[in-house]
Formats: C-alpha cells, structure tokens, sequence
C-alpha cells in the first residue's frame, strides 16, 4: 500500500529564488543586488525556512509510526545486539568473579576497529579450575555490524587475574533498527485486517507474517485442522510458516504465532500454526549449448538456476504483483514441463535433450511430482546434467 507523498521544497538556494522572483514581480524594475539588505535577509530566512520544511517533512513518517505504535500495537522493530559465548582463562585456580557488563573489546582478523561488547551475567571461575566455558557476551552498540565476527577478545575493564578469553564461536543474532518505509509497508498490510481481527484464512497468515518476527512467509491452510490431520472442519484453519531462508522456523518462534492468534481470533474459530515438510526433488537432465557458449560453464549455471528454482525460500512467490510481501502460493506439485522451461531459460542454452524428475532416491520420470504434507516445500536434491555442443 503506498502513501500519499507530501512534497516540500527544502533547498534555501531555492527558496531565495521564490522569494526574489516574488519581489520583481510585485515592484517593477527591481532587480536583487547581493550587496543590498534585502537580499541578505531573504537569504537568511531562507535558510532557516529550508530548515524548518526539512523537519515538516518528516512528520507524516512520524504521525504514522505514533499511530502504529501506540493505537495499532505494531511497533517497528528496534535494533538488536548481538551475542556470543567465550571461554576464559585465569592466571591461577584461586577462584575469581566477574561482574556482568565487564566491557571487552572484539577485534577481527586483520582489521583496526574494534567492537566493544560486555558479559551478560555475573560469573565466578570456582577455585580450583581456571577455565570457564559459556560465558555470554553482548555487543555494546545494537546493529548488524556486530554479528558475524570472530577474533581476538581482550578486556578493557582491569582484570589482572584474566589471562585469555577467546571466542567459541562467531558472533550473531544482531540487527539493524528496522527501516520506516518497511515498518510503513508492514503497517499497511496490518491495516488491511481492519479490526484487526483475522476472519478470512488469508487474514491469518498475514497476521503472523507481520507481527512475528523470524516469520517470513505464511500460507493458510483452509478448513484443516492441525491438531487431528482432518480436513473440511468449519472455522479451522492452519498457518504454516517459514523463517526467511525457507526452513523451518524455531519452536518459540511457532509458540509466539500461536499465542497470537488465539488471542486474536474468532470465537469458536480454531487456528493452528505448524511448519512445512519437506521433499527433496532429484533431476536429470541433458541439453545443448548454442555455439560459442562453453558447455561446462552453461551446465554450471543450469544446475544454479534449478537449485534457485527448488529453493524454499523463493517456492510459491509469484511472479507478479506485490512479491514485497513475499506472497506463498501453497503450489504442491513440481511440474516437469516448468522444471524444463527453467532449464531452456538459461543463458546459452539451445534445447533439452532429456529431463527426469523424482523425490530423492526415488523413481525418475517425466510426469509431476507431488510433494506430501501440509504446506508442502521442495529443496534440491540431486542434480545430475549433462551439456553437450549443438551438433
């Protein structure tokens, strides 16, 4: 959904402009003179002017975050830290505390900037050992920039009795603060529930898919009931999810979607939140190249283009519309003639040869493969091709 722009014109240069071509209009044969007050003065209230239309344009961001936040219950999601777990060795086995948000520095490997982080919980080296593992630590400032680090860790408060601490993995779990056209765009899809109580199937998965974070596409199951395997059960419906990579998402992740829905349906209306199953689909294939392609290479990116078209995360978008929203078609069947249609789309491709398709260590044939289960996703299996020169 967009949202009605509100233009401002913001550059002082300009407005000095308007204001100029104003006077000349109003008092004939005047011309500005920039050694003249008048001049001096219309510059300068120009440029506070341009300052003050600079904060009026972002208020219509502001009156719709207020709005999300305090009336919706929607609020953007804020930045997180990210975290890791270390390993800490003492000088000697006397026995030593440590005292939550103890800052250490990270430093990766071959960089001069580094990023603070600080323990989580106080933790005592019992005496008699001198090493202590699954030691938590945060990073300081909340953001992306922080996750994914590894290096040299060293403590920036005193800790003379300390003589390594090292990482036991690399860091991860932080984000960014969330960006206010796609917190706009996430309040817009919420507003379209009205109430906002979920009453169509669509509404539920919308729902979760909006207001859980981890989940990043949602498909409603209509009349099936989750808990008992049976269908065609009036005022039931199941949502399954999946996390942005396409897999599963975790069981807290399930539980935090469940619990809204129960809170926010229909009485006597059943709801249900599971994750996919999935199949994993074997192909061969073999093709020609137009001359001048170099087979290996085109081979290599056919085997790309059908692991990216099996992928869960990119199943069911479609092709067209509001694919932001990253809509799930609950599509069952992987189709030979589209598996085929993926293939002759590459690149230097000339024409398929052969093509087989079947669920993983399973029989290969021409026909479609119907993936079982609820909410059903396909991942690569097997992928076995041959590309030959055009004869």
């Amino acid at each position: 959904m967009g949202y009605i722009p509100v233009t401002f014109e913001t550059e002082p240069i300009d407005l000095a402009e308007d204001a100029f071509g104003y006077l000349e209009s109003q008092i004939p044969g005047w011309l500005p003179s920039p050694g003249n007050l008048e001049a001096w003065l219309i510059e300068a209230l120009a440029l506070l002017a341009g300052e003050l239309r600079a904060l009026a344009a972002l208020v219509p961001e502001a009156i719709f975050e207020y709005f999300g936040s305090t009336i919706m219950g929607l609020p953007p999601y804020a930045a997180t830290s990210a975290s890791a777990t270390t390993t800490w060795t003492a000088m000697d086995n006397a026995g030593y505390r440590v005292d939550a948000g103890t800052l250490l520095a990270l430093t990766p490997p071959a960089s001069l900037e580094g990023f603070a982080f600080q323990t989580v919980d106080t933790f005592t080296i019992p005496q008699g050992t001198t090493v202590i593992t699954g030691v938590g630590i945060r990073a300081v400032q909340p953001g992306v920039a922080a996750s994914g680090l590894t290096g040299t860790v060293q403590a920036l408060d005193p800790l003379d009795f300390i003589s390594s601490i090292t990482l036991e993995g690399a860091t991860a779990g932080g984000t960014d603060a969330e960006d206010i056209d796609a917190y706009l765009d996430r309040l817009s899809d919420l507003l379209t529930l009205m109430a906002p109580r979920p009453i169509l199937p669509a509404d539920f998965a919308l729902m979760v898919q909006r207001m859980i974070p981890g989940v990043a596409r949602a498909t409603a199951i209509d009349l099936y009931n989750a808990s008992t395997g049976q269908t065609n059960q009036p005022r039931c419906v199941t949502v399954v999810v999946v996390g942005p990579d396409g897999n599963a998402v975790p069981a807290q992740t399930l539980a935090d979607a469940d619990a809204l829905l129960q809170s926010e349906r229909e009485v006597n209306f059943l709801a249900f939140v599971i994750n996919p199953t999935y199949t994993s689909i074997d192909v061969t294939y073999a093709a020609t190249c137009f001359p001048g392609f170099d087979p290996t290479d085109v081979r290599t990116r056919v085997n790309a283009e059908l692991t990216n078209y099996l992928s869960p995360a990119n199943w069911g978008v479609p092709p067209f519309g509001d694919t932001g929203t990253r809509s799930w078609i609950n599509d069952t069947y992987v189709r030979w003639l589209e598996v085929a249609v993926v293939i002759n789309n590459v690149d230097g491709v000339n024409y398929v040869t052969s093509l087989t398709i079947g669920p993983h260590g399973g029989t290969m044939g021409t026909t479609d493969v119907l993936m079982t289960g609820i909410g059903p996703l396909p991942r690569a299996g097997t992928i076995t091709g041959t590309v030959s020169p055009t004869p």
